[in-house]
């Protein structure tokens, strides 16, 4: 049987966490073109809160119920004198942040009772404080939204480094 995955690419590239057999949502920035497995793509910049509505009456219509929601942050080159103080920068990914977090909510009916959220980050670097509390900000939303829904589902969180 195949699963249904709603991926998140805000970053690089993991093939480690997309499956063959499984029917595919990718919302990205750009078209992926080292995807060449079958895939519904919604481009998106991460900012518009109408772009994540409509996506999910996309993936509504599409999906039934969600097995997989998978983000990829990888691969972040950063020019670290201007990232420290590049504000436009840093709104940006706090706002991705709190977008994602509400995406993740609009579609929390859809979620299956067994569950999997996979996180593909890369490892933490000191230079990247921003992309540190991202990922660190997520995998706490993560780990709260387990503990409500514990009673009704099954959530596993995996996270890749």
């Amino acid at each position: 049987m195949s699963t249904n995955q709603v991926l998140i690419i805000l970053n690089g590239e993991d093939q480690r966490v997309l499956s063959k057999s499984s029917n595919k949502i990718i919302l990205a920035k750009k078209k992926q073109e080292n995807i060449t497995h079958d895939h519904t793509l919604l481009q998106t910049n991460f900012d518009s809160l109408e772009d994540l509505i409509k996506a999910k009456e996309i993936i509504k219509n599409q999906f039934s119920k969600i097995d997989e929601f998978v983000i990829i942050y990888r691969d972040i080159d950063l020019n670290m004198i201007s990232y420290q103080y590049d504000y436009n920068h840093i709104k940006q990914n706090y706002q991705e942040l709190l977008n994602i977090i509400y995406f993740i909510n609009l579609l929390l009916p859809l979620l299956r009772d067994k569950f999997s959220f996979i996180l593909s980050f890369e490892k933490d670097n000191h230079y990247k404080v921003h992309f540190n509390n991202f990922k660190i900000s997520l995998i706490k939303y993560m780990e709260s939204l387990k503990l409500d829904l514990v009673k009704s589902n099954n959530i596993d969180i995996k996270i890749l480094n």
